[in-house]
């Protein structure tokens, strides 16, 4: 399936996201909508397992969430992005 598709399928639970009081705090702390965080958010494939806790798949995550976060607040930075998603961030994925 090509991402455009996908992301379409993907909007209507986006848009349901975007209520979720974590999502809200994100976003609030990012200055920055939820719906907007959620769309940002969008292009990221989370971890499913332990195991896929790696360096390239936070590299790949965050070179696809930062430069869209950035697009809507220029504020936001690396760093910034790490104190906040490290603040909000659940328990990792079992192996």
């Amino acid at each position: 399936m090509n991402r455009t598709i996908a992301a379409g399928l993907a909007l209507p639970m986006i848009i349901a996201m975007a209520t979720s009081s974590v999502l809200a705090a994100v976003a609030a702390a990012l200055d920055i909508t939820p719906l907007q965080f959620a769309t940002c958010f969008a292009g990221v494939t989370p971890a499913r397992t332990g195991a896929e806790l790696n360096g390239q798949k936070e590299r790949d995550n965050k070179a696809i969430l930062l430069p869209c976060l950035q697009a809507i607040n220029p504020d936001i930075d690396n760093a910034r992005l790490d104190s906040v998603m490290d603040r909000f961030r659940g328990a990792p994925p079992p192996n």
